[in-house]
């Protein structure tokens, strides 16, 4: 009774202070074992019917991992993720035969060994590919998806086991979480921030927190706390984030998608009982974040003095010409949770005047606008930054 009062406090009190978030990150406790997201009550905003089979749908292992020294990411694990999505996204629905499809596959690479990683640990750019591939294609989907599935069918002690063990050593062979690393140095816009507020870190950290989970591991659970509250700390005054926006004309693109991996860890820290939204670090939340990406899509100029630096932008050179995919849930999927769990926000109100009418508003604002207008009716692409179904599983 103690603990659920104490959960219910920590999930509900809106005068959050560095101290509260300081306890949970030391002290933090998997409330809900093998539960990273519950299947919803109410079903009607997830996709329970499964459109295809096993036979016409193989989601075959991809047994090594080998990514691009450049940029980018091995896509061949994006095309398994794209593949596993057919089956995880009804299970995150309810549908029994989508999870019992969902655990063959999750076998299947265990079994196999699947997800090696051979090259190098020296924090070269092959090694940050292909750890961030893992995790973000494989690792955590599959920890989500298994946690469906559980929740679902019965599986074996033997195959829990089995499964259980992959997880295990995948999510720590492309461990990335930077904390040994020292914080970027002077000549970059990124300087005395600590790493491990990188998008990577927090996909690797969102990892942890769900093989916590899993695993009733306290300790690994607790790791994502780190990093959310490096991400936070570290921003900017005006919300936006060093790391992410020096990257040229993919700025906005990458302050979205760290922005989505903190929804992320929030949503399942939440999922715990642990309320995080509200971390305040003098004056520093992630209100404040989501207000400067707000004020971009207003004013794309604000982002030009940070992105013109042209940290690894890719393929989008132009630093005065945003990418920003209007219908990608990597850079849209932080909207469907904070827009449903803080309606009265300044930064809601804001979008609702705009929602109002469209004409005055320029291509960015219409991005997002028609993005929330549809949170409830639109379901997103690929979850891999989201790991989940949006609609589904960040909506409140």
């Amino acid at each position: 009774m103690k603990r659920f009062i104490i959960i219910i406090l920590l999930l509900f009190n809106s005068n959050f202070s560095y101290a509260d978030f300081k306890q949970i990150k030391k002290k933090a406790e998997v409330n809900n074992p093998e539960i990273i997201f519950p299947i919803p009550k109410k079903l009607n905003k997830c996709i329970s019917d499964m459109y295809v089979n096993k036979t016409n749908n193989p989601v075959l292992p991809v047994i090594k991992v080998d990514a691009p020294s450049g940029y980018g990411l091995d896509n061949r694990f994006m095309s398994a993720l794209n593949k596993f999505e057919n089956f995880k996204r009804p299970c995150g629905g309810g549908n029994v035969e989508a999870c019992e499809n969902v655990k063959r596959v999750i076998l299947d690479w265990a079994k196999a060994d699947a997800a090696q990683r051979k090259g190098p640990s020296d924090h070269e750019a092959k090694h940050w590919n292909d750890t961030l591939t893992i995790n973000l294609w494989i690792a955590s989907p599959m920890m989500a998806g298994y946690s469906f599935a559980k929740q679902r069918i019965n599986i074996s002690d033997e195959e829990d086991k089995i499964i259980k063990n992959w997880f295990k050593k995948i999510v720590k062979k492309n461990q990335h979480l930077m904390y040994e690393l020292k914080t970027y140095k002077q000549g970059t816009q990124a300087a005395g921030v600590p790493r491990s507020a990188h998008n990577h870190a927090l996909s690797s950290a969102i990892s942890h927190m769900q093989l916590g989970i899993l695993l009733n591991d306290n300790k690994l659970f607790r790791k994502a706390f780190r990093n959310y509250e490096a991400a936070i700390k570290y921003q900017r005054k005006d919300g936006s984030m060093p790391i992410e926006t020096r990257r040229g004309g993919r700025a906005m693109f990458y302050q979205g998608r760290a922005m989505t991996a903190l929804t992320a860890i929030a949503i399942i820290a939440e999922n715990q009982g642990y309320n995080i939204w509200d971390f305040d670090h003098k004056g520093k939340t992630f209100h404040n974040i989501v207000k400067f990406f707000i004020d971009f899509t207003e004013n794309n100029e604000i982002v030009f003095k940070y992105a013109k630096e042209m940290k690894a932008p890719g393929p989008a050179k132009d630093y005065k010409r945003q990418d920003l995919d209007g219908s990608s849930s990597s850079h849209w999927g932080w909207l469907y949770a904070y827009a449903t769990r803080f309606p009265d926000h300044e930064n809601i109100q804001r979008l609702k005047k705009w929602s109002t009418d469209y004409k005055d508003l320029n291509n960015y604002q219409r991005k997002i606008i028609s993005n929330f207008d549809n949170i409830l009716k639109r379901n997103a692409g690929t979850s891999s930054w989201t790991i989940v179904e949006p609609r589904c599983h960040f909506t409140k």
